[in-house]
């Protein structure tokens, strides 16, 4: 038997938005009121809703034209499939500090814990519990985190990893995330010189932790988006 958990954060009006980024806004385009006199015979009507939201709201893969400015770089509806159907595995870091880096050590530390090991073609997710600690909070939500440093990241490119995802806004620790920072989105560099996806605003439970599964998470297919809104599950097998 199988068992489907849902992995994504909401979109909502004026919902949660990342530093220089829209605030989502969703409005009633046509309500059942309105469009219930346009049918003659009636007994039927329909409601509309209308969206103005960044491709990084809610739960979203970045392209890589997000980071890479080269034309050669792949928007998120040129990007293949398979990325984002793969095995995956989930380790525990929510010991980690906020506002610290999540390092080479803590990765291999959570992965021997866990008796993991990383192959090629996975997506690796990393559980810090800041859905439930922070989402609520919308000063901590984007301040309040652990990132990967960028040895950490080149670690999990170098084991094959095709995609990263955090319940975080950034795979990057926050103070990382600044415009003074030296240097600015470590994590994020990586992925863009080795071709690895970030996945970003996920929930993650702690059944997942230690675990070896099937991850899913199409991206909405956004001509020339630098990201994509995903619906992300974890697909376990319960026999």
């Amino acid at each position: 038997m199988r068992k489907l958990i849902d992995l994504s954060q909401p979109i909502e009006n004026k919902g949660h938005a990342r530093p220089f980024h829209p605030t989502p806004v969703v409005w009633t385009h046509l309500s059942h009121e309105e469009s219930a006199p346009i049918w003659k015979k009636g007994g039927f009507s329909a409601m509309v809703k209308g969206v103005i939201v960044s491709d990084h709201s809610g739960s979203h893969t970045d392209a890589y034209t997000h980071m890479d400015t080269r034309p050669s770089a792949e928007s998120i509806d040129q990007l293949p499939l398979h990325l984002f159907f793969t095995e995956a595995v989930c380790i525990d870091c929510s010991h980690v500090p906020p506002r610290t880096f999540i390092t080479v050590n803590h990765i291999r530390e959570g992965l021997a814990k866990a008796k993991l090991e990383l192959k090629r073609g996975d997506t690796f997710l990393y559980h810090t519990n800041h859905y439930e600690r922070y989402f609520k909070d919308r000063t901590k939500w984007w301040t309040e985190f652990a990132g990967l440093d960028g040895e950490a990241m080149n670690f999990l490119a170098d084991a094959g990893v095709v995609n990263v995802g955090t319940e975080a806004f950034s795979i990057d620790n926050p103070a990382a995330t600044l415009p003074d920072a030296d240097p600015p989105y470590p994590a994020h560099q990586v992925c863009r010189d080795r071709k690895v996806l970030n996945t970003e605003n996920l929930i993650i439970p702690q059944e997942l932790v230690g675990r070896r599964f099937t991850y899913i998470g199409f991206p909405i297919k956004i001509v020339g988006g630098t990201g994509g809104w995903i619906r992300a599950v974890a697909v376990l097998d319960e026999r």
